[in-house]
């Protein structure tokens, strides 16, 4: 007899998981020196693969930054409330020149820390695009998000 079970992969280390999570929020501009003259505040959407374990982010504002990263969330609260750190390593494109890069394709990193009450999530987080000085120019991208959304199962 064959049987059916969920795959449920969010807590192996070394699996990739999937259970989804998606956010949406805010972007605010950190302008960490004079040579940060742009500004890519504006509406975020994002989505993981997981919030804990292995999985993938993909990020895509009104601003015109996208983000494609690989992630591992760590948990560091269980029980009624979850608390999870995420970071976050990958590619970004700026959809417009912009004087802090040289080029529209750069690296992307940053990480999350994500609170959550059943499947209701809250998050905080920090975004950093650069060339990694593989260019003439790299001020690089500063970006703090604010995001609410749920986690599906």
């Amino acid at each position: 007899m064959l049987a059916v079970y969920p795959v449920m992969w969010c807590y192996t280390p070394t699996m990739p998981c999937w259970a989804p999570l998606l956010l949406m929020g805010s972007l605010l501009t950190l302008h960490t020196n004079h040579s940060h003259v742009s500004n890519f505040n504006g509406a975020v959407l994002e989505s993981q693969t997981c919030e804990r374990g292995l999985g993938a982010d993909l990020k895509a504002s009104t601003s015109g930054l996208f983000s494609l990263a690989a992630q591992y969330g760590i948990p560091l609260a269980d029980g009624p409330l979850q608390l999870t750190l995420t970071p976050k390593l990958g590619i970004g494109y700026v959809a417009r020149p912009v004087p802090e890069e040289t080029s529209q394709t750069n690296f992307s990193l940053g990480a999350d820390l994500i609170a959550g009450y059943g499947d209701a999530r809250v998050s905080a987080g920090y975004w950093h695009m650069s060339n990694a000085n593989l260019g003439a120019r790299n001020a690089g991208i500063d970006l703090l998000t604010v995001m609410v959304g749920w986690r599906f199962h």
